[in-house]
Order: C-alpha cells, then sequence, then structure tokens
C-alpha cells in the first residue's frame, strides 16, 4: 500500500494534508467578526458542524441556511447578512476540496475502487427498486419496445 502523499513545504492546507477545521473557523470567525481566541469553542463547535453537513452531502444551500440561523441566533446585523451565500459557498468549498483529496489518496492507495460506469440506466436502477416483479416486467418489455424503434 502507497503512503499517503504529503508535501510538508506546499503553501496551502490541502496540499500539506491538514484538515479544513481551521480554515473553515477561520472563514466563519471573519464573517461573523469573531476571534479565534475570544470564541474559539463557539469556532470549533460551528466549523465542525459545517464540515460534518458537507460529508453528508449538503449544498452550498444548505450551508447558506445554516448561517442564517446562525446570524438570527447571535442577533448578528441585518445590513451583514449579504454576504452570506458568498460565505457558504466558500465554506463548502473548503471543506469539499479536503474530503474530494482524502478520497483520492484513499483511491490511490487502493482502499477504494475506481468508479466503474454502472451497466444499469438509472431509470432501471431506479425500477428495479421501487416497481413490484410484475411492474418491472412490464417496464423492461416496454423499454425494449423504445429501443427497436429507433
Amino acid at each position: 500500500m502507497p503512503p499517503t502523499i504529503i508535501f510538508k513545504k506546499a503553501s496551502n492546507w490541502v496540499d500539506r494534508g491538514e484538515s479544513p477545521q481551521a480554515t473553515v473557523e477561520r472563514v466563519l470567525g471573519r464573517f461573523f467578526g469573531r476571534s479565534t481566541t475570544d470564541h474559539a469553542a463557539w469556532l470549533v463547535e460551528h466549523s465542525t458542524i459545517i464540515i460534518g453537513m458537507v460529508e453528508a452531502d449538503a449544498t452550498e444551500v444548505h450551508v447558506v441556511g445554516y448561517l442564517r440561523a446562525l446570524a438570527r441566533e447571535i442577533a448578528f446585523p441585518e445590513s451583514q447578512v449579504v454576504a452570506i451565500r458568498t460565505t457558504a459557498i466558500a465554506l463548502w468549498h473548503v471543506a469539499k476540496a479536503a474530503l474530494v483529496r482524502d478520497f483520492a489518496e484513499r483511491v490511490l492507495r487502493g482502499e477504494v475502487p475506481v468508479n466503474q460506469p454502472t451497466p444499469d440506466s438509472f431509470s432501471h436502477w431506479m425500477a428495479s427498486r421501487l416497481l413490484s416483479p410484475d411492474e418491472l416486467a412490464r417496464f423492461e418489455h416496454e423499454a425494449r419496445g423504445d429501443e427497436s424503434d429507433d
């Protein structure tokens, strides 16, 4: 198994293999005007939640909703909420960059097979999970009929 490739002298946290935690904390702190010294626990808590949301396939729109809830909770000035979408996009990308990097490294180490195209179409995959056996047979028969019309 090849070792993880980490560039110790790289100029950014992604190439050095670091966690996105500190970067998310910094972006979150800058947006909400909270310093890492005075609000460390708050920043750790909410950056961990945001990273977890992205790991669970949340979109930047979900992160926007979360940031709006935080803004209401801390009575953040409405005039400054304008940049919330941009901040959410930045936070989502920070977390996603680390996830993609970590997954790619696992693939390179052979821990995860490289994605192969599925032989099954999405519509057939869904039908096989939602339809009864009789309904699936009719669906497949109709699909074959459509293919012969080409």
